[in-house]
């Protein structure tokens, strides 16, 4: 059995420390640019080659987080930035765009690839397509039930399986939103959401209706583990280095006290982290909490995982307010009886709420209640009144939140960390020559073997029992580049002497003429990546006029060169027969397949198939993958399976797909290399496009200027009138009827 991961977040190098100082087996974090979290500080280079070496000392694993779709025009610094995190080896990369892969696949095969959950797996079709990628760990939708990952788990030949298991959720399926996109011109496919779900689009007393509470699994952690899982991920590389640090302890300490004593679940004891102090819930819920949620863990949900109340965080519970007075001097107290020990410069928070955040103070001044002598800390069940500012509106009963604690900050002081300390990740094993004119020395690295040499007038040693150690000595003195010093073989047949200084010269010209050739290949890699992107012969390819609908659907009047019918075996199976159309259409299958009906999908497909539609749609990677296991030849992409560049083009293609339904989050740039870029592409010129698609009812359904419905199993949003897009010239052209309201 594979021990199991604990997976955080670091959205900067302090972050990552943190995190491996509190438990963490691995981080996960972005560099500035191709990052799903643009706006979290992330990692330069150099920072994510020092946590290279941080990590590695320690037995640990840094993944970096490359999981955004990549246009055309950024191909050029996608592919140098790939080059350079080959370079530093980082544990794995965390990728969406189907190119990105290739490109790694191809040109960059020291990169292990993880799928993103963005990547939309789902099934155990899915998860397989992408094992049949090259993709080494595969992160599962957040949707997922544990009965659903355990089936996936058991049956998908060893590849390793990773599960969100702590924070903030997303309303849409992760890679399905388009809101952002679509409305403020931020790409959530792009690491630049702009939480839309977060806003406000209810009444008064709901107005969140798509907000979603945070994912706690708790305890239940264990059962993933059980179920086969390698690696648990906490989400949050927005959230501080205090948060990352408490969450990842709480977890630590949940999977010690799961599996005492069983050392193939562990990576290491609880008894090497930073602080003896167990980290409790209460803990946590004083740095950041919203409300909570196991999502569908269970399998159906045992409430609401919508929040459609308030937002952000709200802190732990610790009393209510008796009452409110006022002194002599004029000055306002809040007393109440608090559950837990606080401290001046603590936080409040109450049940009063004001743009959807709670009301909270902190505090300034305190005191008994009994004696009413200010003091610095009370102990837990004290009846305690804290100074209120003049205007702070509080009523008596509300519950009291302690929102931020002095003492759970110092829990987890910040890290130290020197480069020095951290050798490099090469290992050179050198060989030295001494001759009687020159000192030379060679080594091999990453493949490519270098010489260097210092030529001089060398005599007979003294003490030649104590030249190899000076050579070690010389040649370990590699400080902070990348590498450190494996074997060293000495060939000293005349025994000469060696100065240091020639010594050390040596070891210089060596690591340079390393370093040169290492960036001599380097470019060269990235010249034949950049020109990879194997653009089709030059093809007169048809100017189409394609119409996208539901079964039963009225298709408009018009000449179609071909009609697309969105087909569901929950509600076509029985009504659905060639002879029902007087021209083959092609049948578009679901964008989303839960793993326990996917057999019923693929039995759909075959009998089908058998009755001669001959023409189909996939959605995914797991829908493309099971109609090619059915024997159909002729199958189109439609926009949700990504296909913004060349790489990803030529990915897709190479897996089948003869045509592709551009994206309508692309950019009017990326939509014209697209149209010239010799692949079968058709463009949206009409659609009612989705901006959510979900598995979660809203908590409300009536919205001006919103059409919400659900269809298929799935909730999805969209604007009530159709949105159109201009085509480019001579292309082919797609109105997609299929996600109207109506």
């Amino acid at each position: 059995m594979r021990p199991t991961e604990l997976l955080s977040p670091a959205g900067d190098f302090e972050t990552a420390l943190a995190a491996f100082d509190a438990g963490a087996d691995a981080v996960y974090c972005g560099l500035p640019d191709f990052s799903a979290r643009a706006f979290a500080k992330n990692l330069s280079l150099d920072d994510l080659r020092n946590l290279v070496r941080f990590a590695h000392a320690k037995g640990r694993k840094v993944y970096v987080t490359f999981n955004t779709l990549v246009d055309e025009a950024d191909v050029a610094s996608a592919v140098e930035a790939l080059s350079r995190l080959e370079e530093i080896g980082p544990d794995a990369l965390i990728v969406q765009d189907l190119g990105v892969a290739r490109i790694c696949r191809r040109h960059f095969p020291g990169l292990k690839l993880h799928a993103s959950t963005q990547l939309v797996a789902h099934n155990l079709e899915g998860v397989m397509a992408l094992k049949e990628l090259g993709f080494t760990r595969v992160v599962l939708a957040r949707e997922l039930s544990l009965a659903e990952i355990a089936s996936i788990s058991k049956r998908c030949g060893g590849l390793e399986l990773e599960c969100f298991i702590h924070g903030a959720l997303c309303y849409s399926i992760s890679g399905l939103c388009l809101f952002g996109a679509m409305e403020k011109g931020r790409s959530g496919n792009r690491g630049k959401c702009p939480y839309c779900c977060r806003m406000a689009y209810g009444g008064p007393s709901r107005p969140y209706i798509f907000s979603m509470k945070d994912l706690r699994l708790g305890e239940d952690v264990r059962k993933l583990v059980d179920a086969g899982v390698v690696s648990l991920k906490i989400e949050g590389r927005m959230k501080s280095a205090l948060y990352v640090a408490a969450v990842t302890k709480f977890y630590r300490q949940i999977l010690q006290s799961g599996h005492d004593g069983d050392p193939t679940t562990l990576n290491f004891k609880l008894s090497t982290l930073n602080s003896s102090r167990r980290v409790t819930l209460a803990d946590l819920e004083t740095i950041f909490s919203r409300r909570t949620t196991e999502l569908y863990f269970d399998g159906k949900g045992k409430d609401s995982p919508i929040d459609p109340e308030s937002l952000g965080h709200l802190g732990a519970p610790i009393g209510t307010v008796k009452r409110v007075t006022k002194d002599r001097e004029g000055r306002r107290w809040l007393r109440f009886h608090t559950a837990r020990a606080l401290e001046v410069h603590d936080g409040l928070q109450f049940d009063t709420m004001a743009e959807g955040r709670h009301l909270g103070l902190g505090i300034r001044e305190m005191r008994p209640a009994i004696s009413r002598t200010p003091v610095f800390e009370v102990s837990a069940g004290t009846d305690v009144e804290i100074e209120l500012p003049e205007d702070f509106p509080i009523r008596e009963g509300e519950n009291v939140y302690c929102s931020m604690s002095n003492a759970v900050k110092r829990m987890f002081p910040a890290p130290g960390f020197r480069p020095s300390d951290y050798p490099g990740t090469k290992k050179l094993d050198v060989s030295v020559t001494i001759g009687p004119e020159a000192i030379s020395a060679a080594t091999a690295v990453s493949g490519i073997t270098v010489e260097a040499s210092v030529r001089g007038t060398f005599a007979a040693a003294k003490n030649p029992e104590k030249t190899y150690s000076a050579v070690e000595k010389a040649f370990s003195k590699l400080g902070e580049t990348d590498y450190v010093l494996g074997s060293l073989n000495l060939v000293d047949t005349n025994r000469l002497f060696a100065p240091m200084g020639v010594l050390n010269d040596l070891r210089r010209e060596l690591v340079k003429n390393i370093d040169d050739s290492r960036e001599k290949a380097r470019l060269a890699k990235v010249d034949a990546a950049i020109g990879d992107g194997e653009t089709p012969a030059a093809a007169d390819l048809p100017r189409l006029r394609t119409v996208k609908v539901r079964l039963g659907q009225k298709v408009p009047a018009g000449e179609w060169d071909e009609v697309v019918v969105a087909v569901n075996p929950d509600a076509d199976a029985a009504s659905l027969s060639v002879s029902a159309f007087e021209k083959m259409p092609r049948l578009a299958v679901p964008v989303y397949t839960a793993e326990p009906d996917f057999g019923k999908l693929r039995v759909f497909v075959k009998r089908l198939h058998r009755e001669g539609f001959e023409k189909w749609e996939a959605s995914d990677l797991a829908t493309l993958k099971m109609l090619k296991a059915a024997g159909i030849a002729d199958i189109t992409a439609d926009w949700t399976l990504y296909a913004f560049n060349s790489h990803a083009l030529a990915a897709i293609s190479e897996l089948g797909v003869r045509r592709f339904v551009a994206s309508p989050e692309n950019t009017r740039e990326n939509l014209q290399y697209l149209a010239e870029s010799g692949y079968d592409v058709e463009f949206l010129a009409q659609q009612a496009t989705p901006l959510f698609i979900s598995l979660t009812e809203p908590a409300g359904t009536t919205v001006d200027g919103l059409a919400i419905f659900r269809r298929d199993g799935l909730w999805v949003t969209t604007r009530p009138l159709a949105r159109t897009f201009d085509v480019p010239g001579g292309s082919s052209s797609r109105i997609d009827l299929s996600w109207d309201p109506m």
